[in-house]
């Protein structure tokens, strides 16, 4: 019985290592908190309006950095100098019902849903 316990552990931990080489030859910037330099506000406000869906945003503004996937539906989108941009839906289909900005401090301000 040990030895089928010690054979077991010693596969999985074989498994385990082997599952993470892969990364050797990946390039690019980390998804975490750069590769916002092209998202500003200034650029997201003219695409915010009151016939945004999240599929719609998703195709604007690309995949959010943060959120919620639980009802309400809160997309976060980071922008220039450690700003937030967040969009607030009923659900996954529904039209937007809020949008705002908070700014590296936490001070939130509304944006107007354009028509």
């Amino acid at each position: 019985m040990i030895r089928r316990l010690t054979y077991a552990l010693g596969l999985s931990l074989a498994l385990a290592a082997a599952g993470c080489k892969g990364t050797e030859r990946v390039t690019g910037r980390p998804a975490g908190g750069g590769g916002t330099e092209s998202r500003t506000l200034e650029s997201m406000l003219p695409g915010i309006t009151k016939s945004l869906t999240p599929t719609l945003a998703e195709e604007r503004f690309g995949l959010p950095n943060s959120g919620s996937n639980s009802i309400p539906l809160i997309l976060v989108y980071f922008v220039e100098d450690g700003k937030k941009v967040n969009l607030g839906f009923p659900s996954r289909t529904e039209l937007i019902s809020y949008a705002s900005w908070q700014d590296r401090n936490g001070v939130v301000t509304g944006i107007p849903l354009r028509d």
